[in-house]
């Protein structure tokens, strides 16, 4: 299909093969008008990323919300395993449990990935962001978000390998050169007497996470955002 194409059937998968205008186009005529000139229609559309256009159509008709099992059922995400999608629903039970959820969408994944799930804080007005899931053709990868880390040395120094590694490891190391002083992405900490700088737009990714790993994402989450405290970062 062209990208110049003015007219897109309804079978097109919605990604960035197609342009914004082409969607805006096929909406006004389809749906709404007014809605798809709107400032809100991007947004929405990019919660529909890897559905087909007549699936968005659907789904924008019946907007009931959709639990994440309900949305991982969905054909877009066959792209990942039955043990990734099981990884999946018990880590958002379990951060559901600490106060955080992912708005009910699962939208695109940009650089990070083909989609991903952002989760936040709910009930407040500002949604800052603790945890998101980056769903990759080749699998998941969990990235949580952490500041204040020095008070918790001890902790990380006693956490499983696949936890500390990820706090003590190269992946995410400060590469600017030379070194910026005031640079706003570095984050600096130290574990056990190491001193570690790391850029923050990196930082804290899990690799292949699973359930048997799963206790001990959700434990590492509740020592910096415990239940009576809750803060996001």
């Amino acid at each position: 299909m062209s990208k110049n194409s003015s007219a897109i059937p309804d079978g097109t998968v919605i990604d960035q093969s197609v342009s914004l205008g082409q969607f805006r186009e096929f909406f006004a005529k389809t749906v709404d008008r007014e809605f798809a000139s709107g400032k809100d229609f991007q947004n929405w559309l990019n919660t529909q990323t890897g559905k087909t256009l007549k699936e968005a159509v659907a789904a924008y008709h019946k907007p009931e919300p959709k639990s994440m099992a309900e949305l991982l059922s969905e054909e877009r995400f066959n792209i990942i395993s039955a043990s990734d999608k099981a990884f999946i629903k018990g880590f958002d039970s379990g951060i559901n449990k600490l106060g955080y959820d992912f708005g009910g969408s699962i939208g695109s994944g940009y650089c990070w990935g083909k989609f991903m799930i952002i989760y936040a804080k709910t009930g407040v007005k500002s949604k800052k962001v603790i945890a998101r899931i980056y769903i990759r053709e080749d699998g998941v990868v969990l990235r949580l978000f952490f500041d204040n880390i020095d008070k918790h040395s001890v902790y990380i120094q006693n956490a499983p390998d696949y936890i500390g590694n990820v706090f003590t490891g190269n992946h995410g190391d400060c590469s600017c050169n030379p070194k910026k002083e005031n640079c706003r992405m570095r984050k600096t900490y130290a574990v056990g007497g190491k001193q570690m700088e790391k850029c923050s737009g990196v930082v804290f990714e899990f690799w292949k996470p699973g359930s048997e790993k799963l206790p001990g994402y959700l434990d590492l989450l509740s020592e910096f955002y415990p239940v009576k405290n809750m803060r996001a970062v």
